[in-house]
C-alpha cells in the first residue's frame, strides 16, 4: 500500500641484487550477467543523427592527444552489484581503450575494450569514444580503483562502490534533477548541491542540452559535472532536446536499447523510457510491451520511473500528454509503480496521489523536476490533480528508507521548497 504524507555522492629501491617476477593478477571469476554485453557497438540515433565509424578494437596506437578526458562510471547493465562500464574521450587518433582495475587500491586487473568515432567529416577527425564493460566481473557491495587509457596516457585514479545484492538492503539516496538545457554554470551548481548530499546515484528525466547534435553544448555538460561521474553513475531520461542524436547514444553506455531499460539498485526497481521517440509504435506498442514483461519480473520493494514528458502537469507551457497518460499509466497502475519523474516543463510539481485518473491516497505520485537551468515556465493552472506548482530552479534529494520514501525538494539557495514521503 501507497500513502502519502505531506510536511514539508614506486617503491625506489636502494639495493636490490636480485628481483622477483611479480605474480600474474588473480583473474577475477564471472558471474553471468545475461543484461550485459562485452560487445560495443557502434551507436546512431534512431532517428537519423550522424553516422559512427565502425567499432575499432583496443591497438598501442595514440594521437597527439592522448589523455582521457571526460571519464565517467557507466551501467550498462541491470545489475550494477555485479557489472560496469567506463566511457572516455581523447584525439580521435588514438586507440588504446584499456582499463586497469581492482579491488581497494589495486590496479592488477586489465580489460581492454573498444572505440568509435563519429561526427567524421572530409575537414574533421570527429569525436572518439573509448568504452570497456566488466559484465559479471564485480563483487556487490565492493569499492574498486580504476584508471583508463594506456601506456601513452593514463587517467588519474578514480574510485567506485559497487551496491549490495538487490534486495538485500533497503535503504538508497538520489539526487534527480532535469532540464539544463544550455545552462551550464546553472548545472554545475546544481551537481554540486546534489552531491553535497552524497547520493548514491543520479536520475535526469531529459533535456541536458539544447541541441543534441552540437556536440559543444555536451562538452560543456559533461564538463559541469567535474569529476563526480568518474566516481557515480547519472541515469539518463531521453528528452526531445536530445534528438535522438548519435551524439546521446554515443555518450551514454545504458542497458537493453539505451532508449528504454531498467535496473535494480537496493530496494529500488528503476525504469526508464523514452517519449520523444521515431514512431508511434514505441510509444503505443513497443514500451508498454516492455513495460507489461519488466513490471511482471519486479519484486523489488519501490518501483520508480523516469521519463520526460509529464502526464500530469499544470504548467501553461507544455500540456498534460494525455496519450502517454492513456496508454502507460494504466499499466503504471497495475504493476505497483510508486513514483513517475519526468520534466520537460521548466519548474517544479507534485501531483497529488493517482490511480485510474482520479485521486486515490495510495496512488501514484508524479514529478515535474525541470529547473536545472533551462529557461523557467511561470505560467500554471490549478488542476485537480496538483498539489505544488512551483517555476523555480531546483533539485530533490530522494531517500528510500525500509518502507518510506521521502522527497526533500531545494531551490538553489538550499531552501527546502517542498517535502513529502510515500510510504508502502
Amino acid at each position: 500500500m501507497r500513502r502519502i504524507v505531506c510536511s514539508l555522492a614506486a617503491l625506489l629501491l636502494t639495493a636490490c641484487p636480485t628481483v622477483e617476477e611479480e605474480e600474474p593478477p588473480t583473474p577475477v571469476p564471472s558471474v553471468e550477467d545475461p543484461s550485459c554485453s562485452d560487445e560495443i557497438l557502434s551507436p546512431s540515433g534512431p532517428g537519423g543523427g550522424l553516422a559512427a565509424e565502425p567499432v575499432e578494437a583496443h591497438a598501442e596506437t595514440y594521437g597527439a592527444d592522448p589523455d582521457p578526458f571526460q571519464v565517467r562510471l557507466q551501467w550498462p547493465t541491470s545489475q550494477p552489484h555485479i557489472s560496469g562500464g567506463f566511457l572516455w574521450r581523447t584525439d580521435a587518433e588514438t586507440l588504446a581503450s584499456t582499463v586497469e582495475w581492482g579491488v581497494g587500491d589495486d590496479l592488477g586487473n586489465v580489460t581492454e575494450g573498444s572505440s568509435f568515432v563519429y561526427g567524421k567529416t572530409d575537414a574533421f577527425a570527429g569525436y572518439r569514444v573509448h568504452e570497456v564493460r566488466l559484465c559479471g566481473d564485480l563483487t556487490p557491495g565492493t569499492t574498486y580503483s580504476y584508471r583508463v587509457g594506456g601506456a601513452g596516457g593514463w587517467s588519474s585514479v578514480a574510485q567506485f562502490t559497487t551496491p549490495a545484492e538487490p534486495g538485500s538492503f533497503d535503504s538508497v539516496t538520489i539526487g534527480i534533477a532535469g532540464d539544463s538545457r544550455g545552462a551550464y554554470t546553472t548545472w554545475a551548481s546544481v551537481v554540486a548541491l546534489m552531491e553535497a548530499h552524497d547520493p548514491d546515484f543520479y536520475v535526469f528525466p531529459g533535456d541536458m542540452v539544447d541541441l543534441g547534435v552540437v556536440q559543444s553544448e555536451w562538452d560543456s555538460w559533461f564538463e559541469a559535472t567535474g569529476d563526480v561521474l568518474r566516481s557515480k553513475v547519472l541515469v539518463p531520461s531521453h528528452g526531445n532536446h536530445e534528438f535522438l542524436a548519435t551524439h546521446y547514444f554515443a555518450q551514454f553506455s545504458l542497458p537493453g536499447n539505451e532508449q528504454w531499460f531498467s535496473l535494480d539498485y537496493g530496494p529500488l526497481h528503476l525504469i526508464s523510457l523514452n517519449d520523444t521517440v521515431s514512431g508511434d509504435n514505441d510509444i503505443e506498442v513497443f514500451q508498454p510491451n516492455f513495460l507489461e514483461t519488466d513490471l511482471a519480473d519486479n519484486d523489488s520493494a519501490w518501483t520508480f520511473v523516469a521519463h520526460h514528458q509529464p502526464m500530469y502537469t499544470a504548467s501553461t507551457n507544455h500540456s498534460s500528454n494525455e496519450t502517454l497518460r492513456d496508454t502507460w499509466s494504466p499499466i503504471y497502475d497495475a504493476n505497483g509503480v510508486d513514483v513517475v519523474i519526468n520534466g520537460h516543463n521548466h519548474l517544479y510539481e507534485r501531483s497529488v496521489p493517482i490511480t485510474g485518473d482520479a485521486p486515490d491516497d495510495d496512488g501514484i505520485t508524479y514529478i515535474v523536476t525541470g529547473g536545472a537551468g533551462a529557461p523557467l515556465y511561470e505560467g500554471t493552472d490549478t488542476p485537480w490533480y496538483s498539489a505544488v506548482a512551483n517555476p523555480i530552479e531546483h533539485y530533490i534529494i530522494a531517500t528510500i528508507t525500509g518502507p518510506t520514501a521521502t522527497f526533500v525538494v531545494r531551490d538553489l539557495d538550499d531552501n527546502v521548497i517542498d517535502e513529502f514521503t510515500v510510504t508502502r
